[in-house]
């Protein structure tokens, strides 16, 4: 139930449980009410009759003189010489008023004198108001009900739309001063208010690290490509072999800042053509062995092959990333399997962190100690790469143990098989 729900049955019930301590008050007044009128009533008669006994000495006004069904409690309040009023229960109740009568010189009475009328339960007065308090207290609930979910409907339409503003920004679009700041000053406005304030500094620092990283990627690229290229004219040496291999690891640092740069602009488009996907993925693996010294890697094909709509170049860069992770952090041997649209690429090391795995990969986080350090920069490329290419790309532990990365191309890039390969 969400909490317009909540906020309406809230209401309802306390409205309710207010209607029905109203109801049963007025019943218990109206009730009393109507006794003491009924006892009162008997009195006037009562005084009425004794008048006329004690002039003519005949019975009026339906007295009766010691009557044989008046209540004991009041029969024996006559003989201590007092008069009063009771009411009776049982299958006939009646309202009595009795006085003593017969004595003299205040001594006490030798007889009652004694008056009553019936006393239904079932009063019709006291059953119409009962009927007219159920009446206004049910339309008094369903009342309250609408409008409470009215109100509700307002307060969690206001809390609907900052909950999506704020999961637009999440998902990387700008903040919406619109949608998340409000000239209310009720404690659901002073909340989009906070939330714009703090979605807009995210935004902020945010784009202030991208520009930087951008700026610093930029900044390097230049200082680093003549590096590489003076170390490429130095002699042989043992020590020339370690500066070339210093320059080229600081060239791929600062291409990978460069592609981090361009991914978190969103400025990355995927170029995709038809592609068989067994023969694309056997050709990057022949590529990365010979490139990046990727050895003892397996293809192996599960079901028939499949023709691809893909970007060639970016699942290369996905496929190329996670090999080289799980060369360098890993143990062989290296399995690649490809099964439909999905490429599954296992090691045998110790596996993935746990945090890794729950979060995706995180730019300059080294993996865990039993994996090797490192920047962290290879698997962030490769989900940004997978996100551009609109493919899923998930890590988690293979079931007899190591590191396992499946990426799932898109389904609508599905189709069957044909004579054509990918070079």
């Amino acid at each position: 139930m969400g909490i317009r729900g909540r906020i309406a049955l809230a209401i309802s019930c306390m409205t309710a449980l207010a209607v029905v301590v109203l109801g049963f008050a007025v019943h218990h007044i109206a009730d009393a009410e109507r006794e003491r009128s009924a006892r009162a009533y008997q009195d006037d008669r009562l005084s009425s009759a004794l008048q006329i006994y004690e002039r003519d000495r005949t019975l009026a006004l339906g007295a009766q003189l010691d009557a044989e069904a008046l209540p004991s409690p009041l029969r024996e309040a006559v003989f201590r010489n007092q008069s009063g009023t009771y009411v009776s229960g049982g299958e006939d109740p009646r309202v009595w008023a009795a006085t003593g009568v017969g004595g003299g010189d205040g001594s006490r009475p030798t007889r009652s004198l004694s008056v009553s009328a019936a006393y239904p339960d079932d009063d019709p007065a006291q059953l119409a108001l009962d009927r007219a308090l159920l009446i206004a207290g049910c339309g008094t609930v369903t009342l309250m009900a609408g409008v409470s979910w009215f109100v509700a409907q307002r307060l969690s339409r206001r809390l609907r739309l900052s909950a999506a503003a704020a999961r637009r920004i999440a998902a990387g679009a700008a903040p919406d001063a619109d949608a998340l700041a409000s000239n209310g000053r009720d404690e659901v406005a002073e909340l989009g208010r906070s939330v714009h304030h703090m979605a807009t500094s995210l935004a902020a620092r945010v784009e202030a690290e991208r520009e930087f990283t951008a700026d610093v990627a930029h900044e390097l690229r230049t200082p680093v490509a003549g590096l590489v290229a003076a170390a490429e004219l130095l002699p042989q040496p043992r020590a020339v072999e370690l500066v070339r291999d210093r320059a080229q690891a600081m060239r791929r640092l600062v291409e990978d800042l460069l592609e981090v740069s361009r991914l978190d602009a969103g400025v990355e488009r995927a170029d995709v053509d038809a592609c068989e996907l067994p023969s694309l993925v056997r050709g990057i693996v022949k590529r990365a062995a010979r490139q990046r010294g990727v050895d003892e890697v397996s293809v192996t094909v599960e079901g028939e092959p499949r023709i691809v709509e893909t970007d060639r170049r970016r699942v290369e860069r996905v496929l190329v990333n996670l090999l080289a992770n799980a060369a360098k952090h890993g143990k062989p041997p290296i399995e690649v399997v490809v099964a439909g649209a999905r490429i599954v690429v296992r090691d045998h090391g110790p596996g993935y962190p746990a945090e890794l795995c729950a979060e995706g990969p995180r730019r300059f986080r080294t993996a865990a100690p039993e994996r090797g350090t490192g920047h962290g920069l290879g698997l962030t490329i490769a989900a940004g790469q997978a996100e551009v290419l609109g493919a899923r790309l998930d890590f988690g532990a293979a079931a007899d143990g190591g590191a396992e990365a499946v990426m799932e191309l898109p389904d609508r890039a599905v189709a069957p098989a044909s004579e054509e390969a990918c070079p």
